[in-house]
């Protein structure tokens, strides 16, 4: 049929991507890496809520090499490396959400899974949303400016209707605020560093440097969102910034707000999606905003839509990937990707 597929979890990105696949013309769903005891000899369909599809999960990474798949979609809460490098040594294309470049794992973890690509001769690619495709089209408007000097990408969300907020305890949400969060942050969103990495790869900016800077916001009240409470003084939303130096300028620059909703000490302008300028001739505004479907709407679970949009930049890659030269390889080494009309107009 095309490239054989494994699904590596299915969770929220990871039903989403199960789901495109099957409906991908040019890609074969072939079997589904179960996480979870609960979910292990389920059939793919019952665990990503469609009809059956024949296909059971399993914990057994063993059996679904077996399978000889071109491609693992890989897309769990946490890269593990050590999985991924088996993968790659096993000669299975990567196709990975939460991933970048790798850089950030550290020079060991990165070196092992470049030789494990090598002996492989399979390709790693990491994309998503953001980090991954909406930094892809931040660096695409720079193609139409001349003699560009700056490019500023600024995503702003407020995380109120998020129904896994309590995730963010890890980046100190509900604590009280303290100088260790600011490397506890630059450390557990490093992907976001990479993200300039490759946006000056695609651009072929000598970059000297990736700063980063950190500043938290506190709640003046006590505020519960989605049975998460965030005690009176204590971290409700940060704002992070990356910026990629060319010698005391910092020619890309990237900003991240995330809000626990309105009224926090300070309050940063929240836009709901991304905001990318480019300062050259011409200068170049660009806005991307997501709205739900129909079908969240009527679900009840609006927050549901960034599933999706994370989960399908990885989907349409996999031809590309499977198709690449073995290594490690970004946005920056491979052709356009593109989506792929289906006709499928249910929604699932």
């Amino acid at each position: 049929m095309g490239y054989r597929v494994v699904q590596w979890t299915t969770g929220h990105v990871g039903r989403e991507a199960a789901k495109a696949i099957l409906r991908h013309p040019q890609l074969e769903l072939i079997g589904c890496y179960a996480w979870s005891k609960e979910k292990e000899g389920r059939d793919v369909g019952e665990l990503c809520g469609i009809e059956s599809t024949g296909i059971c999960a399993t914990h057994d990474v063993d059996a679904l090499l077996a399978l000889q798949p071109d491609c693992v979609c890989y897309t769990p809460n946490q890269v593990d490396p050590s999985e991924l490098a088996r993968l790659l040594a096993a000669g299975v294309n990567v196709a990975c959400s939460y991933f970048v470049n790798g850089r950030t794992l550290g020079d060991e973890a990165r070196a092992k899974l470049a030789a494990a690509a090598s002996s492989g001769n399979a390709s790693l690619f990491g994309a998503g949303i953001f980090p991954g495709f909406a930094n892809f089209i931040a660096a695409m408007m720079a193609t139409a400016s001349s003699n560009f000097q700056k490019i500023r990408f600024l995503e702003s969300v407020d995380l109120s209707q998020y129904d896994a907020i309590a995730n963010y305890t890890n980046l100190g949400w509900a604590e009280d605020p303290d100088e260790k969060w600011r490397e506890i942050n630059r450390m557990v969103l490093g992907q976001y560093a990479e993200c300039v990495d490759v946006m000056a790869d695609m651009l072929r900016i000598p970059l000297r440097e990736v700063s980063f800077d950190y500043e938290p916001a506190v709640t003046p009240e006590e505020r519960t969102i989605k049975g998460f409470t965030m005690p009176q003084g204590s971290i409700a939303g940060q704002k992070c910034t990356w910026r990629g130096m060319v010698g005391d300028l910092p020619v890309i620059e990237l900003e991240v707000v995330w809000n626990a909703g309105k009224g926090l000490e300070p309050e940063w302008p929240v836009a709901h999606g991304y905001t990318m300028e480019v300062h050259g001739n011409p200068n170049i505004h660009t806005r991307v905003r997501f709205s739900p479907s129909q079908e969240q709407i009527d679900s009840g679970r609006i927050a549901d839509l960034a599933n999706p949009v994370t989960a399908m930049p990885v989907v349409n890659a996999i031809p590309s990937v499977c198709d690449a030269a073995a290594g490690i390889r970004t946005y920056a080494d491979l052709p356009l990707i593109t989506g792929y009309y289906t006709g499928d107009q249910t929604g699932n």
